[in-house]
This record gives C-alpha cells, structure tokens and sequence, in this order.
C-alpha cells in the first residue's frame, strides 16, 4: 500500500513538473527590479552601481558603447561621468561593469520608473542618479530582498546642485498583507477539504476530526509559508513549484504514516488510505489554485 502511494506520489508530481515548465534555451524567470525616481525635476540619466573588488578602469569608447546599446534604455549615456568612476565604498556601473548582461529599461507608460533585469537584478547594489554628466548622486547600499522587486528612490529635500554619495531614501514594497491574507485562505481551504474527505471516509468520532484538523494546521501551514516565500523571495514561479513538489512529497509520506497511528476509528489501512485521498485532493485543489499565491 505505501509503496503504491509513494510510487504514485512521484508520478504525480513529475507530470506537474513537467507541464509546468516552458521548455526553452533560457529557462527560468529573471529576479527584477522597478524602481521610480521621486523628487528629481530636472533631466537625469539612471544607472545601478554594483560592488568591484578592484579598481575599474575606463572602458575605450568603442565598446562601451557596443555594450551600452545592448543594455541600456537610452541611446545615450553619461560616459564622462560613470565610465571609470568607482565611489568611495568600491561601487561602479552596473551597465558597463556587470560582466554578464544586465539590462536597464524604462518601464512602459512610467517615465521615471526604471527597471533592472536580464540577466537577474542584482541584489546588492546603489543606484546613481547623474545630472548634467558631472554631478553624480548614489544611494545608500541596497539589498533587495523580493525576486520581483518594487522600490522607491526619494530625492525629495536633497540638494542636487553638487555630487553626494549615500543620500536619499530608498523603500522597497513588500506585500506583507497580501500574502498573510493569501497563506491564511489557502490553509483554511486545505483544512475544509481533508475534514470533508475525512468524513467522506465515514469517520464520526470528534476526536478523529480534532486530529486530522491540527496535523493540517502544521503540515499545511508550514508548506504553504515556505511555498509563499519562495514565490515572493526565491525564484517567482519556479521556486513556488520546486517547493510545491518535495513539500507534498513530504506531506503525503508524513500524514499517511501519521494516520495510521492517530485514526483509530476505524483500521489502520482504512486511515492510511484516507491520509493518500486527502492529501492527493488537497495536492490538485493547490495546483490549480496556484496562480492566486
């Protein structure tokens, strides 16, 4: 019996990992970053700085601007200001130093929001804003903490008329609510489901409904918040899924193992065949109701 389960448990989740996936060269979603530019009301150009561990040296104009066209949102860029300049913390452009490629694009319809991606934004790094090509204006050090990342840059109050590092006030928009809300409804469903599957299975007894109620409360519980973190902070779509397979995995061996020993309403092999359908509903219900995490 479990090793019908457990062989079926594989199958299952093979098939979702393989229909989930657009097969292409380039697999994978791409950590982003959008970030708007708030208080400038002059023209700017705007670039990310990313740490060197060595002194950069200017890059021949030729291929900076081979480089530039490929990666940058503007046809033009501030050379005389960030082609060789590395500030006082080590910090260089990001478009002309990355190594791999590191897009910067204006987003649609947003003139002042900008957003940072191909290859993967990275997650530490400054953002520089420069004003005229001579004055230069960096952030403090961020760490982005969401795989799709929202920020602010608020300049508003500093003065721009000269070159400062370390100013302004950058704000990262982390849906704490959204996700609390999302976690809470997808556990409670989880639960309504495997206590309706429970009594589907002509179980009665308080006691069995009481158990099978608080082992969903952790084992749901904790997949789902490790499921919502990796979507949000990890790897998007992707992490989503990659936790969604060896936590059911997981789940499905622990509660069938588990009922066994905590169902005594009924046999053992009757719990155990319970712990399966229960778990293999509430695994359908979770794949098909994954695009509202």
């Amino acid at each position: 019996m479990i090793k019908k389960a457990l062989s079926f448990i594989l199958v299952v989740c093979a098939l979702i990992s393989i229909i989930s996936i657009d097969t292409k060269a380039d697999i994978g979603p791409k950590a982003t970053a959008d970030i708007t530019i708030v208080g400038v009301d002059e023209p700017y150009y705007f670039d990310l700085l990313i740490y060197k561990n060595y002194d950069v040296e200017p890059i021949p104009d030729t291929e900076a601007q081979d480089i530039i066209e490929w990666e940058y949102y503007d046809d033009t860029y501030p050379l005389d200001a960030l082609n060789g300049y590395q500030d006082s913390q080590g910090y260089a452009s990001r478009t002309l130093y990355s190594g791999p490629p590191g897009s910067t694009s204006r987003v649609e319809g947003m003139s002042d929001t900008y957003r940072a991606g191909y290859f993967s934004a990275p997650k530490v790094f400054k953002i520089v804003i420069v004003i005229d090509d001579d004055i230069i204006i960096t952030s403090k050090i961020i760490d982005r903490k969401l795989f799709t990342s929202t920020m602010t840059y608020d300049l508003t109050g500093v003065d721009l008329s000269f070159s400062q590092e370390n100013v302004g006030v950058v704000s990262e928009t982390i849906p704490y609510g959204h996700f609390s809300l999302t976690l809470i409804i997808r556990v409670i469903i989880t639960i309504a489901a495997e206590l309706l599957v429970l009594y589907m299975f002509r179980y009665r007894q308080k006691s069995s409904f009481y158990r099978t109620g608080l082992t969903n409360l952790v084992t749901q519980t904790t997949l789902t918040l490790f499921m919502t973190l990796a979507f949000y902070f990890w790897g998007s779509f992707f992490g989503l899924l990659g936790v969604l397979i060896f936590g059911e995995m997981i789940v499905f061996i622990a509660e069938i193992v588990l009922y066994r020993y905590i169902l005594t309403e009924q046999s053992k092999s009757r719990a155990m065949l319970y712990g399966f359908v229960a778990n293999l509903v509430t695994l359908i219900l979770t794949v098909f109701t994954l695009g509202f995490i």
